[in-house]
C-alpha cells in the first residue's frame, strides 16, 4: 500500500482530477487482494454531454420521455439504436425480445424520423414465458423471468404505428411464416446464449444492403452467453464484423452489404 499512501499525502496539492488519476493508477498496479475499491462512482470526469447533438435532438428526447417507463434500456443505449437506424437503408425493421414494448415504440419513432413507411415487427413470448431454453452461460436467469408484461398491452402501445406488427412467440420459430428477405435492422435483446445464436443464424442470410443488427447486453456481467454466441457467429461468418458500443451493446455489419 506504499504507493497509495505516498499519493494520498499529496492530494491537497493536486487538482481533484489529477489526484483521482493518481489513485486509479495506484490501484491498477496493486494485487487484487489489496484493492480496497473496485470502482469509482460517479466517474470524474463524467461522460461529456454538452456537445452530443443527439441528446439535444427534440425528436429523440420526446421518444425517450415517451418510452422511459416501459423499457429496460438507458439513454445511451436508446441513443445507439436511434443513430444506427438513421444509418441503415430501407427494408424490414425487427426487434427480438420486446418485454414491455418501450424499446419497440422507440424504434418505431426512429423509423418515422428517418425512414418512414418501413414495416416493423417485434417478437416476444410476453406473458407466456421468459426463455425457451437456458444453458450453462445463463445462470442469472430463470425460464419465467420477464413475464411481467402483456401481449395485448404492447399491441395497444404500438396501435398508433400503422406499419408495426407484434408477434407473440419465440424467435426465429415465430418468424417462419413471414417472408423476411430484406431486413434492414434488428435489435436483438434476448439475453441468453442459445436464443442469441439461433437468432443471428436466422438473420444472417436475410440482411438487406446497408443493414445492421444491434446486439444488447454484449458485455453485461450477467449475460456471458451473448458474448459467446456473438463470437461463435463471427467465427462462422467472417463477412460480419462487430463494433462495440458504450455501454454494453454491439453493432453487427456484413462487409458484403456495405
Amino acid at each position: 500500500m506504499g504507493k497509495f499512501h505516498k499519493h494520498f499525502r499529496k492530494w491537497r496539492g493536486d487538482s481533484r482530477r489529477a489526484w483521482l488519476a493518481r489513485v486509479v493508477e495506484c490501484l491498477r498496479v496493486l494485487p487484487s487482494n489489496e484493492r480496497w475499491c473496485d470502482s469509482f462512482a460517479p466517474l470524474d470526469p463524467p461522460v461529456e454531454t454538452s456537445y452530443v447533438s443527439i441528446l439535444h435532438n427534440s425528436a429523440f428526447r420526446r421518444s425517450v420521455m415517451e418510452v422511459k417507463d416501459s423499457t429496460c434500456l438507458d439513454v445511451a443505449r436508446l441513443a445507439n439504436l436511434w443513430t444506427t437506424i438513421r444509418s441503415v437503408g430501407s427494408g424490414v425493421f425487427l426487434e427480438v425480445g420486446s418485454f414491455r414494448g418501450g424499446t419497440a415504440l422507440h424504434i418505431c419513432n426512429a423509423i418515422e424520423e428517418f425512414n418512414p413507411g418501413q414495416p416493423f415487427y417485434c417478437f416476444d413470448p410476453f406473458e407466456n414465458a421468459g426463455f425457451e431454453m437456458l444453458g450453462e452461460c445463463d445462470a442469472a436467469f430463470r425460464l419465467m423471468d420477464f413475464t411481467e408484461t402483456k401481449y395485448r398491452a404492447v399491441v395497444e402501445m404500438l396501435a398508433s404505428k400503422p406499419n408495426a406488427h407484434v408477434v407473440q412467440g419465440f424467435f426465429p420459430e415465430a418468424a417462419q411464416g413471414t417472408d423476411f428477405q430484406n431486413i434492414a435492422f434488428c435489435h436483438l435483446d434476448v439475453d441468453v446464449y442459445q436464443a442469441t445464436r439461433q437468432s443471428l443464424e436466422f438473420l444472417a442470410p436475410r440482411m438487406a444492403p446497408r443493414s445492421a443488427v444491434v446486439l444488447d447486453d454484449l458485455d453485461h456481467a450477467e449475460t456471458p452467453g451473448v458474448r459467446k454466441a456473438a463470437e461463435e457467429f463471427l467465427t462462422a461468418h467472417p463477412e460480419f464484423v462487430m463494433i462495440p458500443m458504450f455501454p454494453c451493446q454491439g453493432a453487427l455489419f456484413s462487409t458484403r452489404l456495405w
